[in-house]
């Protein structure tokens, strides 16, 4: 399932990319339907108040993460377990849940809606491959993303593409 996700979304990623890069031969790829679906074409579209909010809930996801670590490792590998301790694992669930959601949320602008799982699985199978530990997991796969986005930034802005797209194909290198 992984690899499939991973495939199709990196085929979407370059497709795209590619179309910014001819724009005779694509049209308009520049509309709404793109940006919801693709993301932002530019970093620079972004509002101060957008960036000052992601840095906010960047931060509080952190925190939640760090301080709900030992019942979030439970609930993923086995809620049985969490249940047969007494802690309302519904609570737990729901804290995960909003924290998946809150990291969805935070990134739409910039990836879209489409590109969006790329920034969720890509850096989890690779830190899947280099660490054999949860913990090693978390944090090598926090460290890819961070890497892989902040470069896939810096090649949309010297290459003049679309900055979802880019950051997918650096996550998929």
């Amino acid at each position: 399932d992984a690899a499939v996700a991973m495939i199709s979304v990196s085929a979407l990623a370059i497709g795209y990319m590619v179309m910014s890069i001819f724009p005779s031969s694509s049209g308009n790829v520049a509309g709404d339907v793109c940006t919801t679906l693709f993301g932002s074409t530019s970093i620079l579209t972004l509002t101060k108040t957008e960036v000052w909010l992601c840095v906010i809930l960047s931060v509080a996801v952190v925190a939640v993460f760090c301080f709900c670590y030992n019942k979030i490792f439970c609930i993923t590998f086995d809620e049985g377990f969490l249940k047969s301790t007494g802690t309302k694992v519904k609570i737990y669930n729901f804290i995960l849940a909003t924290v998946i959601a809150t990291v969805i949320v935070l990134a739409m602008n910039l990836v879209g809606s489409r590109l969006i799982s790329a920034l969720v699985v890509f850096p989890a199978l690779s830190a899947k491959r280099v660490c054999k530990n949860f913990k090693g997991v978390t944090i090598c796969a926090a460290i890819i993303s961070v890497f892989c986005s902040f470069m896939g930034i810096i090649a949309s802005v010297l290459a003049g593409t679309p900055v979802g797209s880019t950051v997918v194909v650096a996550d998929l290198i």
